[in-house]
């Protein structure tokens, strides 16, 4: 019977579509997302940091290497995966800001569509930007916590528990005061359980969707949302004594290289403009450290979360998405955070894994956080209505055929700043009209702008004609 199921599943997708005679040969879909995580994964080629879970899912799965997100900041970002729509976090219409509340709403979301196709839903943590927002409420069986308000593991019941703490005094004090410092740039490893925080309590919730409350007669779309690792870095003692006191590695910089960050083209919040906000190298370090053990952390509870699956004989028949929103600096160009047009940010991790699959597979095509709608909409076999108009496309192909014809550009936006990303160059023009072009292959680090070497003059002509005709922030019936 199992060797039926695979055969049929394989069949649908080499025929370009899913249907299934019953509900229970549909596959389930885990969604899996992870806040602010950059491929500093083992499986990503990185040496430092202990992510066993990701990398052993990444052996039975596709993994994505050149996948990104069309901007990089949480909002923007999670709207975009969850409507098939680019967004570029600017002002909208009539000069109001275009928040996340209106970018969900451009259409019809596909956990709205697989609950609208006979899936039950359940989410827990952070998909959204923030809790499930009104409008989509329909969109879920169990709309489940965001913790919001201590979201980001704050307050007197940890505070009470840290051990070790770390990072800008000032951010400290701020951590302190308001109970969580959502921007702190800082460190802790608290003496305490897992489910002290919050992931741990995500996890927890979504093993009991998987075990307890779910609808058994229906296949199943559970999302996932970790918080880590979002800064402030805190997280359980255990995790951070995985690693050594030195570790954390700080980013390359060129012994020529200018730090006045003031010249960068991508100004962030105030303190940004100093390099590495003003921390030593010894204290970058230890707040590398924090964000891996906050990495690993976070992974120890996906594991829990795939433990749950193969308990409850689930595992080889549900789809398995984890994702990124979007890449961060760690002292890249001098700088943490995210919201910026460097390469480093615009990548994200990406990880499908198919029913049944058991060897795993790299793809290194430029893949999109848009096209992740399509892939679940096909995979699941279902049939969106005329009015829904995506600008990504199914994965389907990259993950089923060996060499698929696909075109290898993404078009990116960060701060009013727009540009493309292909297999060799990152391209972007800033809002004063400056432009930067980068050869990856040579120069991965991006510390060689070529836009005045006349050579490349035709090549960026082309990418900006490219650009013209690409849409945002609003569904197109074609681009």
């Amino acid at each position: 019977m199992k060797l039926k199921k695979i055969i049929f599943f394989l069949g649908c997708l080499c025929s370009g579509t899913l249907l299934y005679a019953q509900d229970q040969e549909r596959p389930n879909i885990l969604f899996i997302a992870f806040d602010d995580l950059r491929p500093q994964i083992g499986v990503y080629g990185e040496p430092e940091p202990l992510t066993p879970n990701i990398d052993a899912l990444a052996n039975q799965a596709v993994q994505f290497n050149r996948a990104y997100v069309n901007y990089p900041l949480c909002s923007p970002s999670r709207a975009a995966m969850m409507t098939g729509v680019r967004f570029n976090n600017k002002t909208w219409i009539d000069g109001k800001k275009f928040k996340f509340q209106e970018q969900i709403q451009v259409q019809k979301t596909w956990p709205n569509q697989l609950k609208s196709n006979g899936y039950w839903t359940a989410t827990s943590g952070k998909l959204y930007h923030g809790n499930v927002p009104t409008s989509e409420k329909e969109s879920w069986d169990i709309p489940g916590k965001y913790w919001k308000g201590k979201y980001h593991d704050g307050g007197e019941k940890i505070e009470s528990k840290i051990v070790e703490i770390g990072g800008r005094a000032d951010q400290i004090k701020t951590y302190y005061e308001k109970d969580s410092g959502p921007a702190s740039l800082m460190y802790a490893a608290v003496d305490g359980p897992d489910e002290l925080l919050n992931d741990g309590k995500t996890a927890r919730d979504v093993i009991s969707f998987i075990k307890e409350k779910r609808d058994k007669s229906k296949p199943f779309m559970i999302s996932c949302g970790f918080a880590r690792p979002h800064m402030p870095w805190v997280a359980p003692k255990k995790y951070f004594d995985m690693y050594p006191q030195d570790a954390g590695k700080l980013a390359y910089v060129p012994e020529n290289a200018d730090r006045d960050l003031t010249k960068d083209p991508y100004q962030g919040r105030k303190g940004s403009e100093i390099w590495n906000e003003g921390v030593d190298d010894e204290t970058a370090q230890k707040l590398i450290r924090g964000y891996m053990a906050s990495t690993t952390y976070a992974d120890a509870q996906m594991g829990r979360v795939i433990q749950a699956l193969k308990e409850e004989g689930l595992y080889d028949n549900t789809i398995i998405v984890v994702w990124g929103d979007h890449g961060y600096h760690l002292t890249d160009h001098g700088k943490w955070r995210k919201n910026t047009g460097y390469h480093v940010v615009l990548r994200c991790p990406l990880i499908i894994k198919l029913p049944h699959s058991k060897e795993g597979k790299q793809v290194g095509n430029i893949v999109q956080n848009i096209d992740i709608y399509p892939t679940i909409m096909e995979l699941a076999g279902v049939t969106l209505p005329e009015e829904i108009k995506l600008h990504g496309n199914s994965l389907v192909p990259l993950l089923t055929q060996k060499n698929p014809k696909w075109e290898n550009i993404t078009f990116t936006c960060a701060k009013d700043s727009y540009g493309v990303v292909t297999d060799r160059y990152r391209f972007t023009i800033t809002p004063d009209g400056k432009r930067y072009l980068y050869d990856l292959k040579k120069d991965p680090h991006e510390w060689e702008n070529l836009a005045k070497d006349k050579k490349y003059k035709q090549l960026m002509a082309e990418y900006e004609e490219k650009m013209k005709s690409v849409v945002w922030n609003k569904p197109a019936a074609s681009l």
